[in-house]
């Protein structure tokens, strides 16, 4: 009999020192990482992993997701992951993350919606987790509200590139959703970073870049956060777009 699938996939992590940045705080795009491994070690026992959907030539892809800070865990600290299915909206699977200290205090709160896509294809697949057999929290909200796209700005101003390497691909063969985080956050002044705390990002993926791809960091100031999009080189393709907030 195969083991059950719990409502809410709680998991510890203790964060090593190559896992935080020079002034000993976590950097957030691990953290991100840590969230998405979650994801993948919830679904992992059952019709909706990354094996079955394999089988089937198909693979989840992270399209929007949200994220409040309301303070990053520092080096050595043991933090608690906490993750839930919130079931489907149309085509979306919906899902949301607590990132918690040793003692309870709640440090991030996370949202997210993922597709299913076709792996030859790339067109998005129909699902439905309510009928399948995995267990579904439809109104526990770690951030209450419904991701919707991000409109774009006008960003003439590149603040970062970089050419896409070997370390950046993932196990699905194209850059894994955390590095359009660590480039996003690398095209911000050292002053910045130094200075100032990370209280929110928010993104949209729209494309994918393989290896080889030479992307820009682009940005312009909106009236409470800063705008950032990745932007392919050789096509001009917008591969992802960003609200970065800090404080």
């Amino acid at each position: 009999m195969s083991k059950p699938i719990p409502p809410i996939l709680q998991r510890k992590f203790r964060l090593h020192s190559w896992e935080v940045d020079r002034k000993g705080i976590a950097r957030p795009d691990i953290l991100f990482s840590i969230l998405l491994d979650s994801a993948w070690a919830h679904a992992n026992h059952s019709k909706f992993s990354y094996d079955s959907l394999k089988e089937e030539g198909q693979l989840w892809v992270l399209s929007r997701f949200l994220a409040d800070i309301h303070e990053l865990p520092k080096w050595d600290e043991e933090i608690n992951v906490e993750t839930w299915s919130k079931g489907t909206d149309k085509l979306f699977g919906l899902r949301d993350f607590f990132v918690l200290s040793e003692s309870g205090k709640k440090m991030v709160s996370a949202t997210s919606a993922w597709l299913v896509i076709d792996r030859k294809t790339t067109r998005i697949q129909r699902i439905n987790l309510e009928e399948g057999d995995f267990p579904v929290q439809l109104d526990r909200h770690a951030i209450e509200t419904k991701l919707d796209r991000i409109e774009r700005n006008k960003s003439d101003k590149t603040d970062f590139e970089h050419v896409v390497r070997h370390t950046d691909i993932d196990v699905n063969n194209h850059v894994n959703s955390s590095r359009y985080l660590a480039w996003i956050l690398d095209s911000f002044p050292k002053s910045v970073v130094d200075e100032r705390n990370l209280k929110s990002f928010e993104i949209n993926f729209l494309a994918e870049a393989q290896s080889g791809d030479k992307v820009f960091v682009n940005s312009s100031d909106a009236s409470d956060y800063r705008y950032c999009e990745v932007v392919r080189e050789k096509d001009s393709a917008e591969l992802c777009r960003a609200r970065v907030v800090w404080e």
